[in-house]
């Protein structure tokens, strides 16, 4: 099992990341010079960010087709699967997805490079809006005091489970008890 959070976590990191080497890759080849259409270049960034924020808040509401929170909602309990919940991994061993990253330089940098550059867009509105995802759960777990997890049944990891959050340390450095 992997929590959820984790796991769009670490898509934002693969899919900045492959932006920014197929982005360097780009500057290497092409130059690092200011595009022409830099006021296009704004607009689309712009537009990027509206887009992401705008699906961001209608996966926050509880509408039938678009709702994350819905999907959280129906999450089954842990206890009710009959697993036990692994540790919460830190993200700073495992912060970062190969396999993605992979996926996202072999479908951006050739366009990129022998076609259009407006391409590194992509893995950027990947990110945001994974990035957007993981800030509604992160909002979600903390207001109902659960973990979501996903992954408890292998043939289909993207159904959900949920657990109760272990209480927080009272800041005295001790583990929670």
């Amino acid at each position: 099992m992997d929590r959820l959070l984790h796991h769009e976590l670490r898509a934002v990191f693969a899919a900045l990341a492959a932006a920014v080497v197929s982005g360097a890759a780009l500057g290497l080849v092409h130059g690092f010079s200011v595009p022409s259409n830099a006021g296009g270049l704004v607009k689309l960034s712009a537009g990027l960010l509206v887009g992401a924020v705008v699906f961001t808040l209608l996966g926050a509401t509880r509408l039938k087709w678009v709702s994350e929170v819905r999907d959280f909602e129906q999450a089954v309990p842990v206890e009710d699967i009959d697993v036990v919940p692994p540790e919460a991994r830190s993200l700073r061993g495992d912060w970062f997805g190969p396999g993605l990253f992979a996926t996202y330089l072999v479908l951006t940098l050739p366009i990129a490079l022998f076609w259009e550059a407006a391409v590194l867009a992509i893995p950027v509105w990947s990110a945001l809006s994974w990035l957007g995802k993981a800030a509604l759960i992160a909002h979600w777990e903390r207001r109902h005091g659960l973990v979501l997890w996903r992954g408890h049944v292998g043939a289909r990891p993207w159904e959900l489970s949920v657990s109760r959050r272990p209480p927080a340390s009272a800041g005295t450095g001790a583990p929670p008890a």
